[in-house]
């Protein structure tokens, strides 16, 4: 029988190959506070602290990996931690395969940084996902509706990396590549765009039927 360690001294890959030894832990791990670096293979990489700190770090490609669904927590802490720091260690270009691989190294690290860090990088990403949806959500029309656009909405990754691919006329893995606030902003002006063509088009229809509503008056000549 594994021999249970103090927190302090309790590394994320043991607590998960001894996890019924453990099972309360985490409720207390994520209350810890967020510390200040985290240590993985030997180095002291700086954790983000906020919002802007955090986008100023990703790439689209970072951006689309912390999106996937995880079926456990330790996924989830795993593709947090890989997804963000994977760059910051390595001093490499954004790899998913090779983000995936530095999970191992990730199991190394103690669980007292491991759980508030990845608690914070979770809260970051939804942030994240929610100023997205504020800066670049519209409505659906009733004509979208009906001729149901919903059903692109499973295609909504791969619509957005041809939109960028298309925009910048740069491939798709360079498109991974580039900073996640250029293809915001990418996003932000289409979005305006598009306002601007709906707004000028309801202009245009509220014209016509006014024209066409005007009263003709005939000569008596």
């Amino acid at each position: 029988m594994a021999q249970i360690k103090q927190p302090e001294r309790l590394t994320l890959g043991e607590m998960i190959d001894n996890y019924d030894l453990y099972r309360g832990l985490p409720d207390g791990l994520v209350k810890l506070p967020v510390p200040r670096t985290l240590r993985i293979a030997g180095r002291h990489l700086p954790v983000p602290q906020t919002h802007e700190e955090f986008i100023n770090n990703l790439c689209y490609g970072q951006r689309l990996f912390f999106t996937q669904d995880e079926p456990h927590d330790w996924g989830i802490i795993l593709r947090a931690i890989d997804g963000y720091f994977y760059p910051l260690s390595t001093g490499e270009p954004w790899n998913i395969d090779k983000a995936l691989a530095f999970g191992k190294k990730v199991l190394s690290c103690g669980v007292v940084e491991i759980y508030p860090v990845a608690m914070q990088l979770t809260k970051l990403v939804n942030e994240m996902a929610e100023r997205e949806r504020l800066l670049l959500h519209r409505e659906p029309s009733k004509m979208e509706l009906a001729a149901g656009v919903e059903k692109l909405n499973v295609f909504a990754e791969l619509t957005s990396l041809d939109f960028l691919r298309d925009t910048m006329k740069i491939t798709v893995p360079e498109v991974l590549l580039t900073p996640y606030k250029e293809c915001l902003v990418r996003f932000m002006l289409q979005r305006e765009v598009e306002d601007y063509r709906e707004r000028y088009f309801d202009l245009m229809q509220a014209e016509a039927k006014a024209k066409s509503e005007k009263p003709k008056f005939r000569s008596n000549g």
